[in-house]
């Protein structure tokens, strides 16, 4: 996160003490009124931001940047953690991502796309998952520590606004976490927030299952709930997260989405073709209003 400038603090709309409110009920309170003055005022500081750290990007969506392999550790039992540093040592190169924007990487004579679970100015870190016998999983086993890779982006145009909705439901297989992880990260995390957040996740068996440290801290949160469907497990355990031992097929989806609005809710969908392809059919089918397939 970049740091917030003196002068911005300044003009922070100052926060109301409990005296200041009379206690009868007003509508809107005094709190209410602060809230969304301050919700502006972060609008205003982040588009503000936003134009500054564009300029600045050290990632480019029209060439390469080359980045150093800090950090590789295992994730699961299929996917393993990269982190990455920028190469330049300008001050001035700093990364600028928005939450579930993915990036292209050249692996040898292969490109493909990776979604940053998490990133700061000068690094990111990737959820890679290893196939058998993929040519680009191959040569990411071969990779190592202080191995260079070029990377070029951000791209995705889903954009989310604070507070447009009222439930979240996030659906996705395998790796697709990667897509929702960062972005429930960066609403639960948001104190200005009243969004619902439901991540329900498919793997194969819990020895699966990245990013296990990360979700138990995001169920501490209060808007924040996770399920995950394990298809070939039934005795896994996890603290703070439900485990259903069955696979998150069509008619579980179905039933999923009748507890929620088709008017209020969003609706994120991220997995293999076939998983996108049945889960938006049954959205349409449902009528749900707003949704995005990560492709």
């Amino acid at each position: 996160m970049t740091s917030v400038e003196s002068g911005e603090i300044d003009n922070r709309p100052p926060t109301p003490v409990e005296e200041d409110c009379c206690g009868n009920g007003c509508n809107p309170c005094i709190f209410d009124i602060h809230k969304k003055l301050l919700e502006k005022w972060n609008k205003e500081k982040f588009d503000k931001l936003n134009d500054t750290l564009l300029d600045k990007n050290y990632l480019s969506p029209v060439k390469y940047s080359a980045f150093i392999i800090d950090k590789i550790t295992k994730a699961c039992e299929d996917c393993i953690f990269v982190c990455l540093n920028c190469k330049s040592k300008k001050e001035d190169d700093i990364i600028f991502l928005s939450p579930s924007q993915h990036v292209m990487i050249k692996l040898d004579t292969v490109t493909k796309p990776y979604t940053p679970i998490s990133w700061s100015r000068k690094s990111i870190k990737l959820l890679i998952k290893l196939y058998s016998n993929g040519k680009a999983s191959n040569y990411v086993k071969k990779l190592k520590v202080h191995d260079e890779l070029s990377i070029r982006g951000p791209y995705g145009e889903f954009k989310y606004q604070r507070n447009s909705y009222k439930h979240i439901l996030m659906l996705s297989i395998g790796s697709g976490i990667a897509a929702m992880y960062p972005l429930a990260s960066s609403i639960v995390q948001d104190d200005l927030e009243d969004t619902k957040i439901n991540m329900t996740v498919g793997f194969r068996s819990f020895s699966h299952v990245p990013l296990n440290d990360e979700l138990r801290l995001l169920s501490d949160y209060w808007n924040f709930e996770c399920t995950l469907y394990l298809s070939q497990e039934s005795t896994a355990n996890m603290t703070g997260i439900n485990i259903v031992s069955n696979r998150l097929n069509g008619d579980i989806i179905r039933g999923i989405l009748n507890s929620y609005s088709s008017e209020s809710c969003l609706i994120l969908i991220c997995g293999t073709t076939e998983f996108n392809e049945t889960v938006e059919k049954i959205v349409v089918e449902k009528e749900f209003s707003h949704y995005h397939v990560f492709r």
